[in-house]
Parts: C-alpha cells; structure tokens; sequence
C-alpha cells in the first residue's frame, strides 16, 4: 500500500505518523512546499516576542544521537518519504498519480489533500510590509522589528486572527500602533456589536488607534513603507503587519473531479466524492453529524484531530471525525473564544449572557433549538461549561438556567 500525502503541515504529518502506526509495512510519501520540518504555527508569535529560541518550534524530534534539532531525520526514522519544496501541479484521478512540479509522477494507492490554505496578499509590495503564516513569515518579522528605528510607529490592516496576533506582538514591543480593518468592529461578519464593542475598548485602553470602515487601503513610501492612507487621513508607519484574511489551496484539482466549494468536500469519514481521496486540515470542508452540515474549520486543533481520524479511514477503518472544536486566543488583555458552529447565517437564533457594562458577553448559536456554537468574549470562565452544553447537544431553554 502506497499512501501518499499532500501537505507537510500539522493535517498531514499527524496522519503519516499514525498510518505508520497502523501501516507498519506501508509506504508513505509526504509531499511539501516547505522545506521545514514539521513546526508549531501556534509557537510562531512567542518565536517572534522572544519567547522561546526558534529551534523550540520545530514539533519532531529525532531519536537518534547527534541528529538536527529541527527534527528533520524524524521522517527518515519513520521511513516516510519527505519530499520538501515540491509543488503538485495537478491530481491524475484516473491513473492514480500526482504530477510535481519538478517533474516527478507520484503514484498512490490512498490519497491525502491536507494542502492547507494560503494567505492573501495584496496588490502593493513595499519593503516593510509583513504577512504572518508561515516560519519563513516569522524570520522576516523578526528582522523588521529588529531594524525599527528609535519610536518606530507601526500599523496593521486586518481585522481577524492575524491581526490579533500583530496586536499582541506589537503592544508587547510597546509599540505605537495604529489598526486599521474594513468592518465596524474586528470580526465583523461573526461577532455581535457587543463583542466588537467590548475588544474596541481593550484596544483603545491599551493606546492602540482603531480606525473603522477601512474599505480601501494605500500603503505610501519610495525604498519601504513610510506610512499609509485610508479613509482620506495619511499615518505614519515604519512597519505593517498585514492579515486580510486565507484561501483554500486547492488549484491544482482543477479538471480531477474532486467536489471543492469553501473547501474540499468530504463526508464524515474525511472522504472526498472520488475513491481512495481523502482530505483533511485547513483546506477540508467536512460534513459533521453533531450539526448536521458540512463545517469549513481553520484551526490548529480542528486539523491535528482530523490527521489522526483519517489515518485510520485511510487504512481501512470507518471512523466519524466528531469534535467540538475550539480557538482561543488573548488581544492585549480580552480573552475571545469560538466554540463549535459560529456560522451567524446557518443560525436560526442567537442569545446572549453578559453585556458591555459587565466586561464580557458569551453569545449562543441555536439551530433546531440546539446550541451547536458560541462565541466568549471576556468571559473565559463559559468555557468548560459552554463546550459540554455544545457536546451534549443542549437546547436553548437551558442557556440561562445553567450560565447566568
């Protein structure tokens, strides 16, 4: 059995590790554009702050003595394939293969996509602009902060995870930073007015500027970026850290029959429409028995648990991937949790426990009167509670009674 893998991220390298669990005999080729073993994109902003050292993102260790710290002999111990810097120009359903740029025809027996998603650039390029997904994004980063001059001011145009992530990792170098994002609040097209109330007023007493409804952005400067303008008021900037949001990365599927809407469209069993395909992590759009729908989830969580269900589908095992999933993350001092299905336009109602006045708010999606997803902000203590009422498929009636 030849089982070959599409994407060296955490979907993918998860799942290669298991089949060779379960596999022991198998092959398995694990195909990357990335050079870099295996890292932790959640460890990326603590590389960036200083944190820890940069080898301590590297997620494989190798067993054998004298080996990289980068883990990247891990692979050869397992005797996985690794094929890095590699593109896949397109999957030849028919006959079995996956055609690489270099020119390579790699057949299989049992297909993984787990390409992920790719970041969104934009039209301008300027010294000093800054994307954050992946280790190569970070080295970068750390060399611009590094040359900041002396009271340095620093933007960010974004208004979601990345943008978060700049924020933290800006306000703990106390720099002067100004956001800028399309909506009138962060999230805009997921959080309640309250919720975007509430981390507006974080940022704000924090000495973050907030400028809102930044449909259009132009970034100024000659050799690098000197400052930007939007909304006809220009602001001076040494450095931009830029997150206008991901894309699935599924081009090269065009013409093999594979279904692709949001992302790659599979069943329960992470099964695309074709035989022996199997799809997980970022770029997967699954269908979960817990809602009923087909759920498109980015998260470092959701696309760990889902490498290691589709080894076991891929060796032969019927395994439903069932999960509460869940992203956490900290802006400047406000914690902002999504739990579940927080899909505002797949909700049939939404309730609310908290307010602006309490310091915090947890909203409940309800769908056939199942709670099936809540967003927490400032209120980390729901947590625990909210995920069981999720899990046990609770009704609405029960929101109030339970977490007031």
């Amino acid at each position: 059995m030849h089982y070959v893998i599409i994407g060296g991220g955490i979907a993918g390298t998860t799942a290669a590790e298991e089949l060779r669990k379960l596999d022991p005999d198998s092959e398995i080729t694990l195909i990357s554009e990335e050079y870099h073993a295996l890292y932790s994109r959640v460890l990326l902003p603590h590389y960036i702050k200083g944190k820890i050292p940069r080898e301590r993102v590297f997620l494989k260790k190798s067993g054998g003595a004298g080996s990289g710290s980068a883990g990247e002999s891990w692979y050869e111990e397992q005797k996985i394939e690794w094929l890095t810097g590699e593109i896949v120009l397109r999957v030849d359903t028919k006959n079995k293969f996956v055609e690489l740029l270099s020119g390579r025809e790699v057949e299989y027996d049992k297909l993984l996509i787990a390409s992920g998603v790719e970041v969104k650039l934009m039209e301008q390029d300027l010294p000093g602009l800054s994307y954050l997904r992946t280790l190569d994004d970070a080295d970068h980063l750390v060399e611009l902060l590094r040359a900041l001059p002396k009271d340095a001011k620093v933007g960010i145009y974004g208004g979601g995870f990345i943008a978060s992530e700049y924020l933290n990792i800006f306000h703990e170098a106390n720099l002067q930073t100004t956001i800028a994002y399309r909506g009138s609040h962060m999230w805009s097209r997921g959080l309640s007015k309250e919720a975007g109330e509430l981390i507006k007023n974080q940022l704000v007493q924090s000495g973050i500027v907030v400028l809102e409804n930044a449909k259009e952005i132009e970034f100024l400067g000659d050799k690098k970026i000197e400052a930007f303008l939007t909304n006809g008021q220009t602001h001076p900037c040494d450095l931009m850290g830029l997150g206008v949001g991901v894309a699935p990365h599924f081009s090269f599927l065009k013409d093999s029959g594979i279904e692709v809407n949001q992302g790659i469209i599979a069943n329960q069993f992470l099964e695309t429409n074709v035989q022996d395909i199997f799809v997980a992590g970022d770029v997967a759009e699954y269908f979960d028995e817990r809602y009923g729908r087909h759920l498109h989830v980015a998260s470092w969580m959701n696309a760990q648990m889902q490498g290691r269900c589709v080894a076991k589908n891929m060796f032969g095992e019927k395994v439903s991937f069932d999960l509460v999933s869940s992203y956490a993350m900290d802006i400047v001092g406000i914690d902002v949790i999504f739990i579940g299905d927080v899909s505002r336009s797949d909700a049939d109602e939404t309730k609310m426990i908290g307010s602006v006045n309490d310091g915090g708010v947890t909203e409940f999606f309800i769908r056939k009167n199942q709670i099936v997803g809540a967003i927490l902000v400032g209120r980390n203590g729901d947590r625990k509670a909210v995920t069981e009422l999720i899990r046990q498929k609770a009704t609405g009636a029960e929101v109030e009674a339970l977490l007031v």
